[in-house]
């Protein structure tokens, strides 16, 4: 199924709060980098909204939800990088 971006207001909002909210977990991935430890971070949680992201990607490309997608991808990086982190600290 094909991408599809609408011309309404809406949509474009949609798309902006996406780019917004897909960078949430990037402040707090700096934190850890400059910190060096992950003593403060809990696995857990980023397994799940690692997840939660993953389901929410493969929806938006059922249903072309371009909105969607791009904060998916976002936190699929972002979790998935402090999984990554986590365990080769």
């Amino acid at each position: 199924m094909p991408i599809v971006i609408h011309n309404h207001w809406i949509d474009k909002l949609a798309v902006f709060t996406g780019i917004v909210s897909g960078f949430a977990l990037y402040p707090q991935i700096y934190t850890l980098m400059a910190s060096g430890t992950t003593e403060n971070v809990s696995i857990v949680t980023f397994v799940i909204i690692l997840a939660n992201s993953v389901v929410w990607l493969m929806y938006s490309i059922h249903r072309g939800l371009l909105s969607l997608a791009i904060p998916s991808i976002l936190n699929i990086f972002a979790s998935g990088g402090v999984i990554i982190w986590y365990f080769s600290v």
